[in-house]
């Protein structure tokens, strides 16, 4: 089959050129030519996690540059000796000079006791891990006990130091995204206080290493059905760099209490989620885990 003279156009130009954006034609090809596996939730974390999601990316762009090398190879690679006839020397394959790689994404593992960066982007949060049993990434703004977050038991806590856009109704995030997002304290605590299904308890004052602002305790129902929402997802928020929750909850009875902060004009939210079985050891050492931050 003769390859089609614009994509061998485009393909070449790309090569040639060393442009950094595929593109729209290639990239269609490149995606069907990469295969699709069905996603699910993660057992670990499960919440946000932002080395995964740049893992994702660096994964999906080898990909590509793998796929469109493939069809350079095909379109407009050397002839073969019974192809180009007699006297015709075969041309050597040049090799990349470049070989793609993609770095594997940080691994989760067992935390010692002691000081932790917990989170270094835009406000850096230092926390002091008081037992075993905790895991985590350096600066990766998540910590899990014993490696699980999920009921009925479980309990974990995750960082936002971004603009949060608090869903009215947590089951139908997609069409209750509001226009503009809360930008402070008590533009937070309003829209959660309001949400739809969540039993959120009174504000009170708080303060971490000097800095002021409230915190509130909030419910997932126990006899949510996360399948009958959207996407199957119940989501507290979204941050304005995804389409899909930024913080959505791992289970019914999911209980989580939020610190949220005014760190410098950063909004800062510290969300620490458990059940009803969760031991209340295990709660305790994630609320000293959180009166211990420090602010850099």
């Amino acid at each position: 089959m003769s390859p089609d003279p614009e994509t061998t156009r485009i393909v070449r130009s790309w090569l040639d050129e060393g442009v950094t954006q595929l593109p729209d034609r290639v990239l269609d090809t490149v995606l069907d030519q990469v295969p699709a596996t069905p996603q699910r939730r993660a057992t670990w974390p499960a919440w946000r996690s932002p080395f995964m999601n740049n893992f994702a990316r660096v994964g999906l762009a080898a990909a590509a540059v793998v796929v469109v090398l493939f069809l350079g190879s095909r379109l407009f690679g050397s002839p073969s000796p019974s192809v180009g006839g007699p006297g015709v020397e075969p041309t050597a394959t040049a090799e990349p000079s470049v070989q793609p790689s993609v770095e594997p994404s940080p691994t989760p593992v067992g935390l010692p006791e002691g000081s932790h960066a917990l989170w270094d982007e835009g406000v850096a949060m230092t926390v002091d891990i008081p037992g075993p049993g905790w895991y985590g990434v350096p600066a990766g703004g998540i910590l899990v006990k014993n490696d699980t977050a999920d009921a009925p038991d479980g309990a974990g806590m995750i960082v936002f130091t971004e603009d949060l856009y608090v869903y009215a109704d947590p089951c139908r995030w997609s069409t209750t995204t509001p226009d503009a997002p809360a930008t402070t304290v008590d533009e937070v605590v309003s829209a959660l206080s309001a949400q739809a299904s969540r039993d959120a308890s009174a504000p009170v004052d708080v303060t971490l290493d000097g800095y002021e602002g409230k915190s509130i305790t909030l419910h997932v129902p126990d006899d949510a059905v996360f399948s009958e929402c959207d996407q199957d997802t119940f989501g507290s928020w979204g941050v304005e760099s995804e389409s899909t929750p930024g913080r959505y909850s791992q289970d019914p009875g999911q209980i989580d209490e939020l610190w949220i902060l005014d760190v410098d004009g950063e909004l800062v939210v510290i969300d620490t989620a458990y059940y009803e079985g969760t031991p209340a050891e295990v709660v305790d050492e994630m609320r000293a885990i959180v009166e211990s931050t420090t602010f850099e």
